[in-house]
This record gives C-alpha cells, sequence and structure tokens, in this order.
C-alpha cells in the first residue's frame, strides 16, 4: 500500500475568508465555515488547526441598548463572529477527516500523526473507532463531523440568552441555557426544583459557549435528526439551512414543536439582520 500523509496545515487566508465573504443568500445560510467542506477533497489533504477568528472579548452590556432593533443587530454583531470563528475550526476538523477517509479508501497507509489526530477526533465526537477501516465508526464522523448554520445559532443564542441579558450569559457566558451535572460546575438556577442537581453551565469565554454548543448539537442523543436532516442535505448537494435543522431541535426544551417554530420564527424576521446586511434606520 502506497503511505500518504496529511500535512497539518490549512492558509489562514483561506480561514480568514469564511468570516468576511457574504452571508445574505439562503444558498449560504450555512455560515462561510462551511465551503471548506465542499472543496476538492484531494486539494484539502494539506490542513492545519485554524487559530480562532475571534478573540476572547468583555460581553456588551445588551440590556442598557433600549432601541430593539439596535439591540438586536448589537447581539448578532457580537455572536456572529464567534460562531464563524468555531465553526472554522469544525469545517478544519471535518475536511481533515474526510481527506483520511478518501486516503483509506484508496488503500493508502495513514501515518501514526493522523492516526493520532482521528483517535482524539473520534473521542471528542464520542464514536468508538476499533480500527481505520471501521466503516460504522466513518459513518458515524461524516454524519456528526460538521457545521451548524449560522443562522441557527444566532436565534437559539438570541432565545437562550434573552438577546444577551439573562443572568447565565452575564454571569457564566452561557448564550444556549445548557445544564452540567457535577457540583459546583455551574450556576443553581434560582428556581430549581427539589431534589434535581442540574446547574446551568459556567463559561471562561463565549467562543467556549459556542463550542460546547456545536458539539452537544454534533454528539447529543437527542439531536440525531438534526444530524440525519443535514446529511441528507449534503448528499442531494445542498446547503444545510437553519430553516430545515431547526426540525432536529424538538428535545433542545420543554416546549417541544412551539420551540422549534419560535427558533424558524426568529430566523424568518431576522434574516438580514442576522447576516449583517440590513442597516439600523437612525
Amino acid at each position: 500500500m502506497k503511505k500518504t500523509t496529511i500535512k497539518p496545515w490549512l492558509p489562514l487566508a483561506i480561514i480568514a475568508a469564511f468570516a468576511i465573504t457574504g452571508c445574505s443568500q439562503d444558498a449560504s445560510d450555512q455560515e462561510q465555515a462551511t465551503q471548506a467542506t465542499s472543496t476538492n477533497k484531494s486539494s484539502s489533504a494539506q490542513l492545519s488547526s485554524p487559530e480562532p477568528l475571534a478573540p476572547t472579548v468583555t460581553t456588551p452590556d445588551f440590556a442598557s441598548i433600549k432601541d430593539v432593533k439596535a439591540k438586536k443587530k448589537a447581539f448578532f454583531d457580537f455572536m456572529r463572529p464567534i460562531v464563524l470563528a468555531e465553526n472554522a475550526k469544525v469545517a478544519y476538523e471535518r475536511t481533515r477527516m474526510l481527506a483520511l477517509y478518501d486516503a483509506v479508501n484508496q488503500g493508502e497507509t495513514i501515518n501514526a500523526v493522523d492516526q493520532a489526530w482521528l483517535k482524539k477526533l473520534a473521542e471528542t465526537y464520542r464514536v468508538s473507532m476499533t480500527n481505520i477501516n471501521d466503516n460504522e465508526a466513518w459513518s458515524l464522523l461524516k454524519l456528526r463531523v460538521d457545521t451548524v448554520p449560522f443562522r441557527l445559532a444566532l436565534a437559539q443564542s438570541a432565545n437562550e440568552s434573552s438577546w444577551g441579558t439573562s443572568r447565565f450569559a452575564k454571569e457564566g457566558k452561557n448564550f444556549f441555557g445548557q445544564w452540567c451535572f457535577s457540583k459546583g460546575c455551574g450556576i443553581i438556577p434560582s428556581q430549581r426544583s427539589a431534589g434535581l442537581v442540574h446547574e446551568v453551565a459556567k463559561f471562561a469565554s463565549v467562543n467556549e459557549s459556542v463550542a460546547s454548543y456545536i458539539r452537544n448539537l454534533n454528539r447529543g442523543d437527542m439531536y440525531k435528526q438534526l444530524r440525519l436532516v443535514r446529511q441528507a442535505m449534503r448528499d442531494d448537494e445542498k446547503e444545510p439551512t437553519a430553516h430545515a435543522l431547526a426540525a432536529g431541535l424538538i428535545g433542545y426544551s420543554e416546549r417541544k414543536q412551539a420551540y422549534v417554530d419560535e427558533i424558524r420564527s426568529m430566523i424568518k424576521y431576522n434574516f438580514d439582520l442576522m447576516a449583517g446586511t440590513t442597516p439600523v434606520k437612525k
């Protein structure tokens, strides 16, 4: 068998382009970071772990912004680059993973560095991979290692954090209402029912909160339907959209379909504002 090396670098200019190219049309509802997954796989073998595109910054005081549309714009402008940055990391993982998948299918030998990287990736996405030719594991990786439409992330973060004004967003940088279950892992909800032990997770940065949210959708059992919808759209050579993937959020809230409908409504009525293409009139 021929030995191949998947070189670990990806030009930073390509990654940066994910955050600055247009995202106002429905076809680009899947954020720019996903463009990496649609490039020629043979040319995507030379990759590197991207640096974050959005620095860790102080969360704005959204509650002080009284104009509703101005508050929405400020929120989306704050969250958008962070979502794109974290999605770029996932896009890199997917592209490198697919390059290795192609190499294995072509009978090439994967070097130790790439095998170690693949093993760590599988662990991160909770995929049991017994060996490099484990077809079931590859299928799960292709299903789970993928980006989330930026409008879906923006809508959910706005909904779950009350436009960045919730206690959990301000004190714990938690913009997605994520729970944790170890004592002291987060913030105890003031109205937590007796006998319950969950806390609302605290994060060191908003970037960390977004990354955790994306991982949650990509590997959580409750969001399998979301992943299947996304994969079906990719199989049909379509860009996964926020509206379509919202169908897989039934398990995200006790409100079930009402929650899905609300997220879709937020996406519809803030579609251009989410992309930064609608100016706020003064």
